[in-house]
């Protein structure tokens, strides 16, 4: 089913008009946020893989690009391992040159002035401790901090405008400085992390003065032509952790975009909370879009200087009101431009059924806490811009290929081909594409995921692709379609263990629940507290089931799952008064019972249906026999091994780009 949201022809578009930041006139109301990337090289230079990566939203339409994260001291300053840097003049020539090829699409360029303060990583400080106002350390990291010395937050204030300095040598349009998110900045603005008696802390005014030093520095060394943007967090959010009123309350964020606006800022980039109040900054999946704006409106309506904020915008339709509305000057988006780089220009040329929309699954953020550099779950170019070209040789035409299953995997690898030049058949046994992500779209909040099947069949359709609909493939038909190349994406069967009782009426399924094929009772038990776990039991709350529980053997909840998305489901489940109940193992299930080992004993849990969700196994018995028959066949996806929608995202594409002509 293609979205069908209503706009406004693209010929009318708002966000395709011209917008000026002071002097400088931006070709379009599109702006790219600063998304840590860990692309530069080890000197903190932009290499290959760091400009290629901007290049291909620069000439995707992108009005503005403003840099990820930009390190300004080398001491205590990184915030990962792999940062761009402007802490040193010999970035100025590497950097120069980079720009130089982004004015050349008619984009604009910021980087974002950034120090992690106690939100470090106290390896790449030095002395493997980080520095902060006050010494308060953030307590989702629990990093050793220390309080910086008058001496050193002064000299922080000359290194923030040195690095402007330099931006302004190698061209940059102008700088952003990174005020928000509970960094050095918004550290130095918020009561609940700046308790100095210095000039540099006490009363607003002093909380204010490390921000208004470092923009009066700029302005005297790059003058007053030069634009400079400050993000802030309108509102630290604590109430969401149960500390109402302290931090950076909204009214605080509005004081403080107002005294930013006397300073003389040209632009208030508006956002919010900590990475103590992670979910504030870093939206899960289930988080409504345009939740945001009435933070927004606040300063909005407060300050006369242009005003940007992110609100999960995905879509031009959501972009368009925001302008309409005056709720912006321009759109700020961040992890849409990881899906699809080329958002502007779909959206100004009316292409927006084609764009592909970030689902919000985390995958990038997780990536990066890894140590990983960015990547996202529907790009599987996204970081690899410079390895893999965004249209392919056409070098595989007169050839046929033959794609058994239509999940991600599947549809990646068929797309591929098909933009290689070859002819592809994808033959789906059901009647619709997806795979398991069609039943994951069911949960509360998981609409997005619908978004993956959308676009995909838009994809393969303009792509060429032969797509057959509930056409399940044997050894046989797979033989004798004859095709050159053939994929095998036939996805994961649920897994049952050999345990007593496993057979009986009252054991459903999962993926059956998910997907509306199984009849479950009224009392309801769910053994397994992964991501799938988790969110059956809150489709079957929200449905009216009498959840009993989500039952665990490990000793935590959902291990190996990203915290960010557990606790975005699993918070619900508790305010529900569902219990999560980790150290119990199934022993067996009864006709009214499933019994449990703990370390505390036997626990008989009296229900009408216990639903398992403890994993998935590869459906790869096509794949054997393909093999055994001789016939060369490439395996991805769920088929080799079970997987997120970014690892069978990522094997199609690979085995696709992989095939050698």
């Amino acid at each position: 089913m293609i979205n069908t949201e209503t706009h406004r022809p693209h010929t009318q578009r708002l966000l395709a008009t011209p917008f000026m930041i002071g002097s400088l006139t931006l070709a379009n109301r599109t702006v790219m946020t600063p998304m840590g990337t860990d692309l530069a090289n080890p000197d903190g230079t932009p290499g290959p893989r760091l400009l290629a990566y901007w290049l291909e939203r620069a000439k995707g339409g992108c009005g503005l690009i403003i840099a990820e994260i930009t390190r300004v001291n080398e001491k205590h300053g990184a915030g990962t391992g792999h940062q761009f840097s402007l802490s040193k003049d010999a970035h100025v020539a590497p950097l120069r040159e980079a720009i130089e090829q982004i004015h050349a699409t008619g984009a604009k360029f910021f980087p974002q002035l950034h120090h992690p303060g106690a939100e470090g990583i106290p390896a790449l400080c030095e002395g493997g401790v980080t520095v902060s106002p006050s010494g308060v350390m953030v307590r989702t990291t629990k990093a050793p901090t220390r309080a910086l010395s008058l001496e050193e937050v002064e000299s922080l204030v000359d290194d923030f405008v040195q690095a402007a300095r330099r931006a302004k040598e190698a061209g940059a349009d102008g700088v952003e400085i990174h005020g928000a998110h509970g960094y050095l900045v918004c550290q130095f603005l918020s009561p609940h992390t700046n308790h100095r008696t210095d000039r540099f802390g006490g009363d607003f005014d002093g909380r204010m003065r490390f921000v208004t030093e470092i923009i009066e520095g700029i302005r005297e060394e790059c003058g007053a032509d030069f634009p400079i943007s400050v993000r802030i967090s309108a509102s630290e959010m604590m109430e969401t952790i149960g500390e109402p009123g302290e931090g950076i309350t909204l009214e605080e964020g509005v004081r403080i975009a107002k005294r930013l606006e006397e300073i003389g800022v040209d632009l208030i980039s508006v956002s919010s909370g900590t990475y103590e109040t992670g979910p504030t900054i870093i939206e899960p999946i289930n988080t409504p879009r345009n939740w945001r704006d009435p933070v927004i409106r606040a300063v909005r309506e407060a300050v006369k200087v242009p005003v940007m904020g992110t609100s999960i915008v995905r879509m031009p339709s959501q972009a368009e009101k925001m302008l309409d509305d005056g709720l912006v000057d321009l759109v700020a988006m961040g992890r849409t431009w990881l899906a699809d780089p080329a958002w502007a220009k779909k959206a100004i040329e009316g292409r927006d059924e084609e764009i592909v929309r970030c689902i919000g699954c985390l995958a990038c953020f997780q990536t990066l806490n890894m140590g990983k550099p960015i990547m996202c779950a529907l790009n599987p170019r996204c970081g690899h811009e410079y390895e893999y070209p965004e249209v392919p040789d056409r070098d595989l035409e007169g050839r046929s290929a033959l794609v058994i299953g239509g999940g991600p995997a599947g549809c990646e690898a068929a797309e591929q081909l098909a933009l290689r030049g070859a002819h592809v058949v994808l033959a789906e046994a059901r009647d619709h594409l997806g795979g398991q992500v069609a039943p994951g779209c069911n949960p509360p909040g998981k609409e997005p995921m619908h978004w993956i099947i959308e676009n995909y069949g838009v994809r393969l359709r303009l792509a060429g692709v032969d797509v057959r609909f509930s056409q399940e493939m044997t050894l046989q038909s797979a033989c004798d379609f004859g095709a050159d190349i053939v994929i095998v994406a036939t996805g994961a069967l649920p897994f049952l263990p050999p345990l007593p009782g496993m057979d009986s009426a009252n054991v459903v399924e999962a993926i059956d629940v998910l997907n509306g094929s199984a009849e479950v009772g009224r009392r309801v038990a769910i053994v397994g507290s992964g991501m799938t776990g988790l969110e059956t039991a809150e489709l079957l709350h929200e449905q009216g089931h009498e959840v009993i529980g989500v039952y665990e053997m490990a000793d935590a909840i959902a291990p190996g799952s990203y915290k960010r998305n557990v606790d975005s489901v699993a918070s619900h489940l508790v305010e529900a008064g569902i219990g999560l109940n980790c150290g119990h193992q199934l022993l067996e299930v009864n006709e009214g019972t499933a019994v449990f080992s703990t370390s505390q004993g036997q626990v008989d849990v009296e229900l009408d249906t216990l639903v398992m969700a403890i994993g998935m196994r590869p459906n790869d018995g096509l794949a054997k026999e393909l093999e055994s028959a001789g016939i060369p066949a490439i395996s991805v996806g769920d088929a080799t091994g079970v997987a997120r929608v970014a690892e069978a995202v990522e094997s199609g594409f690979r085995a696709a780009r992989g095939i050698v002509a």
